[in-house]
């Protein structure tokens, strides 16, 4: 664990350039340059610069004087999102100014002012005051009406941890309000002694801009006369676990709760360590909660009534037993033994190579749960490696053990039984089936803790891309420009993986159907908003643009992100007629095809042509030059990461050689196959995918070679010409069984063709009736193995390509709603 030296006095200093290691560890740190931290000798905060447009995210706005990192320096470990304490607001500054009334000594303070607006005609200021000897920080809200009117003030705070947080303390009324972070041992809590507190569920819809829990204070909404104010105080704490804030809050305000001792051991009478131990009301609040120590002890406090105490702890079993306080001051819990799987895996060569595993219960054993999907080690029933050599507790049962290594390796699957408290070994070599010189595996959209909408952990996101077998991912915040270059480097992953500068550039609250744009490689800039991220727009083209334009136009790739095509290109106004959209299309290099390039084989073989897939063949005829991709935009750890992946030709292949602007160059020219787990090489006389070529006779020869591990079964290849389904074209392992091999290499054939007219030619090939479900699970556990070459475009007249406008027998998409639309990924 990490400790940082304690400092003999408070101080408060501005974060620049050369002081940012004085800024907190922990997932959710969020300060940089321009910031103010606080810290005396036992916790440290960060509250945000005074910057009119000073957000964290697209998803945490407003950060002005709000606290946006907070831990005791013993912990070290940052888990708050954000605490607004006059409240959250979105796309207005929190807070004008901030003047530090005393920057070092026993006592240091800060003040953060937000002066009136014709929304909120009032005055508000908060003083932060860090004393020395004290482990939390002291909150002093003052509301001011300067006007000549009476003014409505609504007082509440807003506190936010990881978004699925839901441990929280009861809507009941209370002196302590909290939210805990079980998994990643952090609590964070609002205290008073005047007046009583009520935590609010979450506020806003999912994904939205707010959200986080309420802290409402019993005068909701204050009615303030000309001259009258207001003076709101409390304290700020943080712990490990509700126990922790709660012994924090009698010692500051004299009240004394009764404590209840737990004990938990073995049936060897072994202490168990580290178990989750929760004590529930009847409607299954939180009332407290703690880790055990290792001597398996853990302290709570409780007021008077009878409760459940829940004791959990994975590869151990749950228990639960009814308690009436105070009578029971001390229990006694015994837990039958761990059971756990020790597992040693590596690569063809006897290296260590990250995997993912999946534990899939039989024969009425359920799927463990592991953890949240926020982590590597142990998400739902997955567990990503970055070690060969790991430990994975489970349920005592009979499971199917998963483990994989992404497209190009073959997934080695064993069934086993692990008796209660059993230590079962389990040894395994990875198995790679080919190889593909030339071609990097990319994932050009996902996202970490820094988006807002996602709270996985950088490094976890890093060994869930690499475990999958993703060789190249720029970071993809929203509204922030990052790289997860200096994370591969910690974790020792050069050779694994790379990365790049870039951004998720997100409209607020969107739509994220029209209105998100990826670009990299780009340059950050410390200290700037976003790290130099431009400003987002209503209006997707003048948003779009800033982004094309950032760094005085230097070079990067512009991809458009789940459009919706109707919309985007064809109905700007939404009225169902067309017309020539927002533009966009001139600074667009590519745009993504995701999870319906699956549904195109049926699109263009008679079945359902209202997918994006299809939409964008229509888009080709018509003669927008906009390539296809296909990424994960995976917020969690999980199946998403390997499910949808990019294959980029490049020069230089080895993750530690690959170059960003290379591979943003590369797949701006189309130099891409987009897949879910096969490898298509498609090249017609010797062109690349997204090259165009002169045939005067018409004449082309396809090169179509097909690799593929036997969990994503390929039994058809199909050619598209002008985006048209030709049966003689398609060629399945039922019609030409001489065509086809065994995995991996499954289909090599030169295929000639004669075009009478232009045309752009896409290879697909593909498993009908078959699905990748054995190593992709979520969502794209159904879908057909799959991988699509982007178009070669065939000059046949010798005047330059010419597209033939053809619709494809169906009019072209608009923009009419179809339902919710509040995706904002």
């Amino acid at each position: 664990m990490l400790t940082v030296a304690p400092v003999l006095g408070g101080e408060i200093v501005r974060l620049n350039q050369k002081n940012l290691s004085l800024l907190p560890g922990g997932k959710e740190v969020d300060g940089m340059e321009g910031d103010w931290l606080m810290r005396n000798d036992l916790v440290v905060a960060v509250i945000g610069a005074a910057y009119s447009d000073r957000e964290a995210n697209q998803m945490v706005s407003s950060i002005q004087g709000a606290v946006i990192d907070y831990t005791s320096r013993r912990a070290n470990n940052d888990q708050l999102v954000v605490y607004y304490p006059q409240g959250a607001r979105v796309d207005v500054a929190s807070a004008d100014t901030i003047i530090v009334l005393r920057a070092t000594g026993a006592s240091v303070q800060l003040r953060a002012i937000r002066y009136p607006t014709p929304a909120e005609p009032f005055t508000s200021s908060t003083t932060y005051t860090l004393n020395d000897g004290e482990g939390f920080l002291r909150v002093t809200t003052t509301y001011e009406n300067k006007t000549s009117e009476p003014v409505t003030v609504r007082i509440y705070d807003q506190l936010r941890c990881d978004n699925k947080v839901d441990n929280v303390a009861p809507k009941e009324s209370s002196h302590l309000a909290y939210l805990q972070n079980d998994w990643y041992h952090a609590a964070y809590g609002v205290a008073t002694t005047d007046q009583k507190l009520y935590t609010e569920g979450k506020v806003g819809r999912k994904n939205l801009i707010k959200l986080g829990y309420e802290i409402q204070y019993a005068e909701d909404s204050v009615r303030l006369s000309p001259g009258q104010q207001i003076t709101v105080s409390r304290v700020l704490l943080t712990g490990a676990d509700v126990a922790d804030l709660q012994n924090q809050y009698m010692t500051f305000s004299g009240e004394k709760y009764p404590s209840l001792n737990i004990d938990l051991k073995n049936t060897s009478g072994k202490a168990v360590a580290e178990a989750f131990v929760t004590v529930r009301d009847a409607q299954e609040a939180v009332l407290s909660s703690s880790l055990t120590d290792a001597s398996g002890r853990a302290r709570l406090y409780l007021p008077p009534g009878r409760y459940f105490v829940d004791a959990t702890k994975p590869g151990h079993d749950t228990l639960r037993r009814e308690i009436s306080i105070p009578t029971e001051k001390t229990i006694s819990l015994v837990m039958q033994p761990q059971t756990k799987l020790l597992l040693q895996v590596t690569g063809t060569n006897g290296d260590m190579l990250p995997v993912k595993v999946e534990f899939r219960g039989t024969k009425g054993t359920k799927n463990p749960m592991l953890g949240p999907d926020t982590r590597s080690e142990g998400a739902f029933n997955l567990f990503y490696s970055h070690t060969k050599d790991f430990t994975v507790p489970l349920p005592p049962g009979n499971y199917q053990v998963i483990v994989s290594h992404g497209p190009e390796y073959q997934a080695e699957v064993r069934k086993i039984s692990v008796a209660r408290g059993e230590t079962k070994p389990l040894a395994i070599q990875m198995n790679r089936l080919f190889s593909t010189p030339n071609w990097i595996i990319a994932d050009l959209h996902n996202h970490s803790t820094g988006s807002g909408d996602s709270n996985v952990g950088r490094e976890d996101r890093i060994i869930n891309l690499a475990a999958s077998g993703i060789e190249f991912a720029p970071a993809t915040e929203h509204n922030r420009i990052s790289s997860y270059t200096d994370v591969i480097g910690s974790l020792g992953f050069q050779n694994l993986i790379a990365s790049a500068a870039g951004i998720e550039l997100s409209g607020r609250p969107g739509p994220g159907d029209i209105n998100h744009q990826i670009a990299f490689p780009l340059r950050t800039q410390a200290g700037r908003r976003g790290y130099g991220a431009p400003k987002t727009d209503k209006d997707p083209l003048v948003q779009m643009s800033r982004l094309y334009h950032y760094d005085q136009d230097r070079f990067k790739l512009m991809q458009q992100n789940h459009p919706n095509i109707g919309w985007l290109y064809f109905d700007k106004d939404r009225d169902g007629e067309i017309d020539k959209g927002f533009g966009t299309e001139s600074i667009t290099d590519v745009m993504e095809i995701r999870e319906t390039l699956a549904d195109l084989p049926e699109a263009v073989n008679g079945g359902n042509t209202d997918t994006r897939s299809f939409h964008w063949l229509q888009m080709l005829n018509m003669g927008y030059r906009i390539f296809g991709t296909a990424n994960s935009d995976n917020h969690t750890v999980g199946h998403g990461s390997g499910s949808l992946f990019n294959y980029v030709y490049v020069k230089h292949d080895k993750p530690a050689e690959i170059d960003p602007v290379e591979v943003a160059e590369q797949v701006k020219k189309g130099r891409v196959v987009i897949s879910d787990g096969p490898f298509l090489d498609a090249r017609v006389n010797g062109a690349l995918p997204g090259e165009e070529i002169k045939a005067k006779d018409g004449k082309v020869n396809i090169l179509v070679k097909v690799l593929t591990a036997d969990w994503a079964p390929v039994n058809t290849v199909q050619i598209l010409v002008n985006g048209r389904a030709d049966s003689s074209l398609i060629f399945s392992q039922k019609t030409h069984p001489v065509m086809f091999k065994k995995s991996p290499a499954i289909f090599a054939e030169t295929i000639p063709l004669v075009l009478k007219t232009d045309g752009h030619i896409i290879v697909m090939a593909y498993g009908k009736d078959e699905n990748i479900g054995l190593v992709t699970g979520g969502k794209m556990k159904t879908a057909l193995p799959i991988a699509l070459a982007n178009p070669i475009f065939v000059d046949v007249d010798g005047n330059g390509f010419t597209p033939n406008r053809d619709l494809l027998g169906q009019p072209l998409p608009t923009g009419k709603k179809k339902g919710d639309e509040s995706e904002v990924e």
